[in-house]
């Protein structure tokens, strides 16, 4: 098929048969991508924000569904591991000691040390991302505590009764700054087990 291009005589060629094989091997890695993708993209302002831009062959986006797929699933068929999750791999001032426990109507105590003697960490708000690890919906609560106060309650809705939890906790790192604001830390921290159950 001949057309113009650019001012140009040009032929197309007829695009050859594309193959698409649903190997069992191709299947789990497209079910693993979209269980990936959709945690990521709950999550993704916060993500960005912790990058910002200094990334420059590759968007956050692209990274940290990459780092999740190479690292955090295991079994046959595949399951996601949240103790292996991980929404960004920046090292910098977090919080230590954290506890995660369930509590009556769907209550939530998170527990935690400061582990800083910085005046503006210990006054910097603490961000909580909760992940229901049954169905990998997620629950942020932005700007809940001060990182000096220890400790905060949360509440859960009432369908996630009964499911373990994941925590990751976002804090802020005053020694290092980026386009003028301190460095924020995405860790996990708790969850993932008997304790992080919700209760009735």
């Amino acid at each position: 098929m001949f057309s113009k291009q650019f001012g140009m005589n040009t032929m197309r060629t007829k695009p050859s048969g594309m193959k698409n094989p649903n190997t069992p091997a191709q299947s789990s890695q497209r079910s693993k991508f979209l269980i990936v993708v959709k945690l990521v993209q709950q999550v993704l302002p916060l993500i960005n924000a912790a990058y910002g831009s200094m990334l420059k062959n590759m968007s956050p986006f692209n990274k940290i569904v990459s780092l999740i797929l190479k690292n955090a699933f295991a079994g046959d068929p595949p399951e996601l591991d949240h103790t292996k999750v991980v929404f960004c791999d920046i090292e910098g001032s977090s919080v230590s000691s954290v506890s995660l426990e369930g509590q009556a109507a769907q209550s939530m105590e998170i527990m935690w040390e400061p582990n800083s003697n910085s005046p503006d960490e210990l006054a910097a708000l603490l961000t909580f991302i909760l992940i229901n690890v049954t169905t990998n919906k997620v629950m942020i609560f932005a700007d809940k505590e001060p990182r000096g106060s220890g400790s905060t309650i949360v509440n859960l809705p009432a369908d996630w009764v009964g499911t373990s939890t994941a925590l990751h906790i976002v804090t802020y790192d005053y020694s290092k700054m980026v386009s003028g604001n301190p460095q924020s830390i995405i860790q996990f921290k708790a969850g993932c087990d008997a304790a992080s159950i919700v209760l009735a």
